[in-house]
């Protein structure tokens, strides 16, 4: 089983903190990804932003970093930073209505926001070529995971309420990049 992969000190461990930087950055990574349920389980409910938006956001560096080696347009690059340090603020904030508002669930933005953060871990995988679809998924799975013990939720709703963030997302910025790229694309002549 995957939960016992974890050193007794990464079990006692919380959340990232900055004090300890590289050992608590890894092992928050590998407790995340390898342990989700005991680590959502044990994930502080309050405590502020500040720690897992810098784990976040050290995630999402690294991953840009490594990406910039083999990808050399700068607009990219600077997209997948504000994307990857933006968009969880975002999906928090439409995951913590639709799961109070539609599953009746009591929490906080707080809470929504930390599952997603944490979930950035997957970004330091995410650069491998291929290995980074089947990382989108697993991202989906852990935020499930998430949600589902954050706010004592079924598995089934946190999969429901990641579905419908993802229509959302479809619904409000698919018109516009299609719109971006659309002008990008060929067009067929006859």
């Amino acid at each position: 089983m995957v939960d016992s992969m974890i050193s007794p000190e990464q079990d006692a461990q919380n959340e990232f903190t900055p004090g300890n930087f590289f050992s608590s950055f890894f092992g928050t990574a590998k407790a995340v990804l390898f342990s989700p349920k005991r680590f959502y389980d044990r994930m502080k409910t309050e405590g502020g932003f500040r720690n897992p938006l810098l784990f976040l956001i050290c995630c999402v560096l690294i991953h840009t970093l490594i990406v910039s080696l083999f990808v050399s347009n700068q607009k990219m690059i600077t997209f997948n930073v504000i994307n990857g340090i933006g968009m969880p603020f975002v999906t928090a904030g439409i995951l913590f209505w639709i799961i109070t508002r539609f599953f009746k669930a009591s929490g906080t933005y707080e809470v929504a926001f930390r599952v997603n953060a944490y979930a950035a871990a997957t970004a330091l995988l995410s650069w491998i070529p291929l290995v980074g679809i089947i990382l989108q998924f697993y991202r989906f799975y852990l935020i499930a995971v998430g949600l589902s013990r954050s706010f004592s939720i079924r598995i089934s709703q946190a999969l429901l309420a990641i579905a419908i963030t993802i229509v959302i997302y479809i619904m409000t910025l698919g018109p516009i990049m299609a719109k971006i790229l659309g002008s990008q694309l060929p067009t067929a002549t006859p």
